[in-house]
């Protein structure tokens, strides 16, 4: 599976915080085990940061579906009431906002990665 695709599905879904997955899969309890590996991990390879991505996620099985299905782009039956975006609290990202700053230098932009020409 490609380390930046991976990347990018997990961004997306830190992001927007579809059906509160972030609350619900009790994944917001580990934010700072999760800020912390990616900043030890922040000049290794993308693959480096996947790992830790999914060393983190094994903990969270309904995120680790969720995030799974963005890397698969399964899509949804239109109409289908899934998938809607979090408007509530997005508290998370602002107390660690490493978390996006590193995902997003990593992430996939039309093909290519920001940092890259």
């Amino acid at each position: 599976m490609n380390p930046e695709k991976v990347i990018a599905a997990f961004l997306k879904i830190w992001e927007t915080n579809p059906d509160n997955i972030l609350e619900t899969s009790e994944a917001i309890e580990g934010l700072q085990k999760l800020n912390d590996s990616l900043i030890a991990c922040q000049d290794k390879s993308d693959a480096d940061v996947v790992e830790e991505l999914k060393k983190w996620c094994r903990s969270y099985p309904t995120l680790t579906e969720k995030i799974m299905a963005e890397v698969l782009g399964e899509r949804k039956l239109k109409g289908s009431d899934n998938d809607s975006p979090n408007i509530g609290d997005t508290a998370y990202k602002n107390l660690y906002p490493k978390i996006t700053e590193i995902l997003r230098t990593r992430a996939p932009k039309m093909g290519k990665k920001e940092n890259q020409s």
